[in-house]
């Protein structure tokens, strides 16, 4: 777990380093407008340091749509199911519906360039199920909100389908749900208030395809 978690980090630390991996060797007078620029996708989604916990990893996977308001910032709006394991004596399932910013800190040039780093924020509402394993009518849910903040990347194979990877910390905001094991064996599901710093460290790549631009920008920067 530890060596997997060392991973996590070092990738999440590479991606704003492809910035520098890149020669710019694109016509600087040339216009790649890109606002108004429309794009579906699909995700999958590994979730290591669960609320606190290296040993529950979770899996899961969703899609999701983008918006591009400007040249350099782009949003995107997506919908994903997480499922942990706790144990062997639970399963926990955490489904998120939210929206992200992207600042891309070097011009896109209308994709064109291989790699597109961004950084990223945003928020989503949660809702959490813990199942006991083989006890279904003693689920316990529980709904609430999280942040994200995170960097990443598009590889752009064309420049309408890209590639992205992309690294995230989810701040639970308010009341959280726990499981925990006893020591005699029986299953504790707790609701934590304000659980604070306790979230998912959340590693995502997903396939987007550019589908249409809904409006063009009287001026495009250079």
């Amino acid at each position: 777990m530890k060596t997997l978690k060392n991973i996590s980090i070092m990738l999440c630390l590479l991606f704003p380093i492809t910035i520098f991996a890149q020669q710019d060797s694109l016509p600087p007078n040339k216009r790649y407008p890109t606002s108004g620029m429309f794009s579906c996708g699909v995700r999958t989604t590994l979730s290591l340091f669960s609320h606190g916990k290296l040993d529950e990893i979770g899996y899961g996977g969703g899609a999701q749509m983008r918006l591009q308001l400007h040249d350099r910032i782009n949003t995107e709006w997506y919908m994903d199911v997480l499922s942990t394991d706790i144990d062997k004596k639970a399963g926990r399932l955490d489904y998120h519906i939210g929206w992200s910013v992207f600042f891309y800190y070097i011009h896109p040039r209308g994709f064109t360039r291989p790699v597109t780093p961004f950084i990223e924020a945003g928020h989503c509402f949660d809702y959490t199920v813990i199942s006991p394993n083989g006890r279904n009518k003693e689920s316990v849910g529980n709904f609430s909100s999280a942040v994200q903040l995170g960097t990443g990347t598009h590889f752009n194979i064309t420049p309408k389908f890209d590639i992205t990877v992309k690294c995230q910390y989810m701040f639970h905001l308010g009341s959280e749900l726990h499981a925990h094991a006893l020591d005699n064996g029986e299953l504790l599901i707790e609701k934590h208030k304000n659980a604070g710093w306790q979230g998912h460290l959340l590693l995502t790549i997903s396939a987007n395809y550019k589908i249409a631009r809904l409006w063009k920008s009287k001026k495009s920067k250079k």
